[in-house]
Order: structure tokens, then sequence, then C-alpha cells
């Protein structure tokens, strides 16, 4: 199949999916195609333009500054929520608009990946399926607390997976381990294995994007890290953090050999994810809003109104 069969069999793809409502499954069948060959295109299809998915609708505050950030950062959409008054409130507000962005994308067949945060609890709490779709849920990241609360990804893949009508797929390991060998060996655990063999496939990945506390001397707040890491992410400027990886000012990695021992979907597989949501707040968080967008890794952003406009004169 040359370039342009293969463009026109992507188009005929997307027509069916998006425009006709033949689930996955059933274009694989009538194609000759993988389901999994089906996902590849469909996502090709939204990374190359062909597919657009447009939100009309007033979820975003500051509808003109959050068309302006996107035009800016170069990002397929900016959210913009009020300012909540507390942590509890800002997650709620965020939450509330992430369930309403959700509903108006998401459709069958598709996989969501999350990992974690209290945003996702409450977009849990909210989201709707008045459609019915069967939408399977993974998990992103293994575990950040040995204390289990609502905001564990444990928990949000099966809240999300009973309000989707689909399956939910469980990454159960710690998110940080103390060597490559023990990373090595439970990625071969048949467990977990059958997990991370879906992380291609997503189609919608949540990411709630912390700043950093390299100076705590409280590890209980960053259980997965020790003194020496803690030490190793000052030195090299961490100033976000994705899903356990860190990134410095200027959206680069740092390593540090962190990298080796995190128990999450890979940085790569990560940034293939058609639609990617980086949630962040706080007024003190700039720098981290700036370090997650320039690292590639995520293309719509979920920001509070006193963020947004300080991206706006950053």
């Amino acid at each position: 199949m040359n370039s342009s069969e293969r463009h026109q069999t992507a188009i005929k793809v997307a027509k069916m999916y998006y425009l006709q409502g033949v689930s996955q499954d059933e274009i694989a069948a009538e194609t000759g195609m993988s389901r999994s060959n089906i996902s590849r295109i469909l996502n090709k299809c939204l990374s190359d333009g062909i597919v657009e998915i447009m939100v009309h609708d007033n979820i975003s505050e500051r509808s003109s500054l959050a068309y302006k950030l996107c035009r800016r950062f170069g990002l397929k959409d900016v959210i913009i929520a009020p300012t909540g008054s507390s942590d509890d409130r800002q997650s709620r507000h965020i939450g509330e608009r992430m369930a309403m962005y959700l509903e108006q994308i998401l459709r069958d067949d598709m996989l969501l990946g999350l990992s974690g945060g209290y945003a996702c609890y409450y977009a849990s709490k909210t989201i709707r399926n008045p459609n019915r779709y069967e939408i399977n849920v993974v998990q992103l990241s293994g575990s950040s607390s040995s204390v289990a609360t609502v905001n564990e990804p444990e928990f949000l893949v099966n809240n999300f997976a009973v309000k989707l009508n689909g399956h939910g797929y469980l990454l159960c390991a710690p998110l940080m381990v103390r060597s490559l060998k023990t990373k090595q060996e439970l990625f071969n655990n048949s467990l977990l294995r059958n997990t991370i063999k879906k992380y291609p496939d997503v189609d919608v990945g949540i990411f709630e994007i912390g700043k950093p506390d390299l100076y705590t001397n409280d590890l209980l707040k960053q259980e997965w890290l020790t003194k020496a890491d803690l030490l190793q992410l000052s030195e090299v400027k961490a100033v976000s953090c994705i899903c356990g990886y860190y990134f410095d000012i200027n959206g680069r990695s740092c390593n540090v050999g962190i990298n080796d021992r995190i128990i999450a979907i890979g940085q790569q597989d990560i940034r293939n994810i058609p639609i990617s949501i980086g949630v962040i707040t706080g007024k003190n968080s700039l720098d981290t809003a700036l370090s997650a967008i320039r690292s590639g890794m995520i293309n719509v952003l979920f920001i509070d109104e006193s963020l947004a406009l300080m991206l706006e004169n950053a």
C-alpha cells in the first residue's frame, strides 16, 4: 500500500469511527485489519490533523484568554477554571470542567489513562455517560502513597470504569522502586505486563502535574523519594513532576537515575497520546506550568484563572 492509499484508508477509518459511530472492533472486522492497527490509525489521524476535535461549549472561563494561550503555546485546548478559595474547592472546579470536557471527547471503545489526583476524583464523581459508551480505563503510574485515599489511581480507575461502562486495568506496584533490576522484574510480572501493554493504545491521558517540594524534611509527603533523590533533583533544579518524571524550567527531563526506577507509562508513550491532559493550579505554579508545556508531554491544559493570567504575561 503506497502513501496515497494509506491516507485514503485513514480517512475512511476516521469517517467510520467519528461520523458513522462504528466501533473499532467493527471497523477491524470490515477492513480486515487488527483492532490495534485501527487504534493506531485513529491516533495518527489526530496527530496528523486529519481529524480535529473541537469542543463548542462554554466549559472554560475567559474563553478568549484560553484561545490566546492555546495558540501561543501550541496546545490543542486550554480550559480555565475559576480560582478556588481552597485547594479542595480548586480541585472541584477543575474536576467539574474536566468531566464536561471528557463527556464531549470520549467515544465508544476509547481507552482512558489516569495517574491520580483530586481533580480526577471530582471528575469521576461528576462525569456522566448518557450514550452508554463502553470506555476502558487504565492506570498509568504506580501508587505514590501507602495510605488509601480517594486521589490514588487505583481508586480512580475503578470509579471511572464504573461510570464509563468499561473495564479497569490496574498497575499493582509502587510509583518507584530501589533499582532498575527490581523494575525489570516487576515489568515481567504477568499482572503488570497485561496493563503495560495497553499504554500505546491510550486515547486520552490525564496527568495532575505537581510542583516538587525539594527542601522538605517530611518525606511522608513524597514517600517514593529518598533524601538522596531530593538532593539530586534540587541540584538539577526540577520544577515539575509528570507521572513520576521530573523536568526543569526548560522542559528537559531530570533523570538523575530516577527514571530507571519509575513504575509508570514511558515518557515517549505519554507524548504519543492523542489527547494528553495536564492539570496545574496555584499562584506559585508558573514555572511548573511552563516546564510542563515545554516538555511536550501534554497538549491540553487545565488551569485556574490566576495561573492563566500569569501565563498570559509570562
